[in-house]
Parts: structure tokens; sequence; C-alpha cells
């Protein structure tokens, strides 16, 4: 659990800083956090693109899924099997990684999937 000062300074930080804490968050911790329902994941058509948002822990996937819906909730997925359903979608996917309310970091599955692997990969060394 995060104090309340160390949250506030990740969640007030730029999108591609958030992006960095992301994929140390998530592969240390080797887990992904996503908002849906009983239908899904929640997406979003942005541009003929399909746009999943992710965070790198409960608390900050929370803080806005709980401003967007009563029906979503959060929920995590262990991060080797996020990137095999990452593989197995379609490239009209993108990822809005660690979202805001004001602003979030766009990146392709691909984009995703390979920087996810070098994280990993770092750790390992």
């Amino acid at each position: 659990m995060l104090n309340n000062k160390a949250f506030d300074g990740i969640w007030s930080s730029s999108p591609e800083k958030r992006y960095h804490n992301f994929l140390d968050t998530v592969t240390d911790r080797e887990e992904v956090w996503l908002s849906g329902n009983d239908d899904g994941c929640t997406t979003f058509d942005i541009d003929d693109r399909i746009h999943i948002m992710v965070w790198p822990r409960n608390e900050f996937c929370e803080r806005l899924v709980s401003q967007i819906s009563e029906n979503e909730r959060p929920f995590s997925i262990e991060i080797h099997e996020f990137i095999e359903e990452c593989e197995a979608m379609d490239d009209s996917y993108n990822f809005m990684v660690f979202p805001t309310e004001k602003d979030s970091y766009i990146v392709s599955k691909n984009q995703l999937i390979e920087d996810i692997l070098d994280y990993l990969e770092r750790l390992e060394w």
C-alpha cells in the first residue's frame, strides 16, 4: 500500500513517467490491473482503435474506475497471462497505460508487449 504522498506524486507525474512506473511495477509485482465487469474488461473505441486501460496497482485503478462507472470494478491478471492475452489480440488494440483524470500514455499492444518483456528480462539479470 502506498502512502498518500507517494500515491499523489506518481498520480500527478507525466504520462511518460507513469508509463515507466507501470513497467517497473507490473514486472516486479507480476500483475496488471484493469477495470471491467462480468462481460470483460472496459474498452473505448477511439479513431477506429480499441483502447484498454491498464494500471500498475489496484489503488490507482480504483481511483479512476470509481469516477467512471459504478458498474466497473478493478481486477488483476498475472503478467505472463496478460502477455498471452495481448498476443492473441489483433492489431486494432491500443492500451491507455496508467490513465488519470487528465491523461494517459497510449501505446500499441505490440509495443507494450515488447516493453514488458524487456523489463522482465532486466529483472532476470
